[in-house]
């Protein structure tokens, strides 16, 4: 290798796996500086693109779901912050971008994670008054949260939507809080948003008496809200939830009156409501969650939070997607491996 450039060197790390750049980063100086310059890093990221599941219970567990059948297939439980000191019963994860994850060991704890390289940072506590809608009173019982990506100013960035009514923004780049807005929407249904196309996603209640709900969008570059039109014969949205598949916006039912559903909607064209599309399922759920194309033919699936669920895309038929040592309850999300570092200024 020594009689090979720069450039042929850092095209050929480029292409290993994580694990194996972070090994080579022990071979010298040299290839430590070039593997953690913000070129290489984003070079490496867009060659690779290798994903795997994080699963969420009482701990993290990485799962590489798309190991050759005839390995085991183990999850390996992750090293994660305040992983001794768990004081709930889930550990959440609020959405992936990029190989980062959002992740609340601990009430009001949140963490940008990779669980590639195990780097982390805490993000600081999010200054609010006491009292933050005094004319409106509490719309909503809990805080809302979503991570995502604004790459037209290669920034991260966490929102909080405080008791439904405030909207504050955490930016990984500044490294410091705003408030941006007042949160344009009557009834916030979901606590998680669901990061897509540079906007965090929610669904929320309709905005006058018997009108539609809708999908709140907020755009993380310009910090502002958009409405997506949810599907016409979604009526009963107070037990529906946003997901993503593929690269699109899905809605499901969430518990809905402890009816069992065979089906859930993805809007196949962002943002065009005529792109719904109702996918139907031969087995029944309670909670559903989509995850990935699995090799191109089935859909993975969490099922009522008990089981991985491996769909036929042509027919709906489904069979569990064997797993050894799966927690007995978990949620589950889409992770890439990547280099890049939740420490923003190392980028």
């Amino acid at each position: 290798m020594a009689n090979l450039s720069e450039d042929i060197i850092a095209d050929i790390l480029s292409r290993l796996p994580v694990k194996s750049v972070g090994r080579s980063r022990c071979v010298s100086k040299s290839w430590l500086h070039l593997t953690t310059q913000p070129h290489f890093i984003q070079t490496h990221l867009n060659r690779t693109q290798t994903q795997k599941l994080i699963l969420s219970f009482q701990s993290l567990f990485s799962l590489d779901h798309l190991a050759p059948i005839d390995d085991d297939m183990l999850p390996l439980k992750l090293d994660f912050p305040l992983k001794t000191h768990i004081k709930t019963a889930w550990v959440l994860v609020f959405g992936s971008c990029n190989g980062l994850v959002c992740i609340m060991p601990q009430p009001e704890a949140f963490f940008i994670f990779n669980p590639s390289t195990r780097e982390s940072m805490r993000v600081p506590d999010c200054p609010m008054p006491s009292h933050p809608c005094p004319q409106q009173g509490v719309r909503f019982h809990r805080h809302a949260h979503g991570f995502g990506h604004a790459p037209s100013m290669c920034d991260y960035k966490f929102v909080k939507v405080a008791y439904g009514c405030m909207v504050l923004v955490f930016s990984l780049k500044n490294n410091s809080w705003k408030r941006v807005q007042d949160f344009p929407y009557k009834h916030l249904l979901d606590a998680h948003g669901t990061f897509l196309n540079g906007a965090v996603h929610w669904l929320c209640g309709p905005l006058g008496v018997g009108g539609p709900c809708v999908i709140a969008a907020f755009d993380l570059a310009e910090e502002k809200f958009s409405d997506l039109a949810t599907p016409d014969s979604v009526t009963n949205y107070r037990r529906f939830t946003t997901g993503i598949l593929g690269g699109c916006l899905c809605l499901l039912v969430q518990y809905r009156d402890d009816h069992e559903q065979h089906s859930f909607w993805v809007m196949k064209e962002y943002n065009v409501k005529e792109s719904w599309t109702k996918i139907m399922i031969t087995t029944s759920y309670f909670s559903l969650q989509p995850l990935c194309y699995w090799k191109n033919t089935n859909i993975l699936l969490v099922r009522n939070q008990e089981h991985l669920l491996l769909c036929n895309r042509k027919d709906g038929t489904c069979k569990i997607f064997l797993v050894n040592g799966l927690p007995s309850h978990f949620n589950a999300d889409v992770y890439v491996e990547s280099l890049i570092s939740p420490n923003f200024q190392q980028n």
